[in-house]
């Protein structure tokens, strides 16, 4: 057996036998300052390697507020539970402009815990975000020969401003219905947003860098594609999109959904894929992996909505039995102090996120070691 099975075994038992809580407990670096750590390097190897963990559901936050000032709190990505997966950068604060110490804080949590850090971005019309262009100005154009260029070079700027920040990739946040505006065109206009999925999709995710598509830099290997916002629902998914590239599909199933209500939310994700499914190009199997369910903790912090269910939730329609590839919170720092909760496993902080990541891991071990009991017989 080599090195990296016998890894993931002992992390699997460690994260079984303590309930995640060595991986959630925020008081390790609460005294810490940002060049040193109380885990020892071991701890973080593991931790960065079980990361790695192919087909491990993530941990998903959508973090505001972010000073990166203080090694603690609701303000820094250094004071998320160690087992976060993925953070994004949402909020009012600069997306690519960093102050030195969010740069700091990011870095830390990139390069000790492993987390990757990406930023969300409305992009509702070409140009948004990045410095101005002449050539953004399309309009509502559906003519491909002016849409092309100006979402290539509109594509190629967020990657760079991406890869210059020091990002792990993109989350599109697309509402068309809920949050559109009369000149959102990247949200309503359907030939220019079949095309900025295809060019997001030679810079991010799984399809980054495809040959065919040659005569450009290539592509920073590893950058993720997320598409949040009314996929399954609204103003859907289009059947023309390159989706089957994206890495996560991430839901905005905010209320206190039951069971079916998430059941319906993951079906309206499999059905958006359906074309590409029947073709072949991923199993609905797959979809599932690829769907996080989160909760809006700007407004169920106190309750926890959905997030406890989320976390324990298996797709089973048709016979799938999959379970969802991850759960997360929408301002997760709604969560940092929560009041007249108690404590969970020890400490008041992040109870709920913490909870769900307790519940998220203890899930996908019962059924990774019950699949392989089932292997055995």
């Amino acid at each position: 057996m080599n090195m990296q099975n016998k890894l993931l075994i002992l992390i699997s038992a460690a994260v079984l036998q303590t309930g995640c809580s060595e991986w959630t407990e925020t008081k390790s670096v609460n005294s810490t300052d940002l060049n040193g750590t109380t885990r020892t390097d071991e701890y973080y190897a593991a931790l960065r390697e079980w990361k790695k963990t192919p087909g491990l559901p993530q941990i998903f936050v959508w973090f505001d507020n972010w000073t990166g000032i203080s090694p603690a709190g609701e303000n820094s990505l250094r004071g998320l539970p160690d087992s976060v997966t993925i953070a994004s950068n949402w909020g009012g604060h600069p997306k690519y402009d960093l102050s030195p110490a969010r740069k700091a804080d990011m870095e830390y949590v990139r390069k000790v815990k492993g987390t990757k850090v990406v930023v969300t971005q409305f992009s509702a019309k070409v140009g948004d975000g990045v410095p101005e262009d002449p050539i953004y100005n399309i309009g509502n154009s559906s003519d491909e020969s002016i849409v092309r260029p100006a979402i290539r070079r509109y594509a190629e700027a967020i990657h760079d401003a991406v890869t210059e920040s020091g990002y792990d990739g993109f989350d599109w946040d697309y509402e068309p219905q809920s949050g559109g505006a009369n000149d959102s065109y990247l949200w309503t206009n359907k030939v220019q947003r079949r095309i900025f999925v295809e060019e997001l999709g030679y810079w991010f995710g799984r399809g980054s860098g495809r040959t065919e598509r040659d005569g450009r830099k290539p592509a920073t290997p590893g950058l993720l594609f997320i598409i949040d916002g009314e996929i399954g629902i609204g103003g859907r998914m289009d059947s023309d999109w390159e989706s089957h590239y994206v890495d996560y599909f991430i839901l905005q199933s905010y209320g206190a959904l039951t069971e079916s209500d998430l059941t319906l939310r993951v079906k309206g994700v499999t059905d958006d894929m359906a074309a590409h499914i029947k073709a072949g190009r991923i199993t609905k199997e797959e979809v599932v992996g690829r769907t996080i369910l989160t909760e809006n903790f700007e407004s169920f912090a106190g309750s926890g909505g959905s997030f406890p269910a989320m976390s324990t939730f298996i797709y089973d329609p048709g016979g799938v039995n999959r379970q969802i590839g991850g759960c997360g919170l929408y301002r997760s720092g709604f969560d940092y102090a929560p009041r007249e909760k108690g404590d969970y496993n020890g400490s008041p902080e992040y109870y709920f996120l913490r909870r769900g990541i307790t519940s998220l891991y203890k899930t996908y071990y019962e059924r990774l070691n019950a699949a392989a009991r089932k292997r055995g017989k």
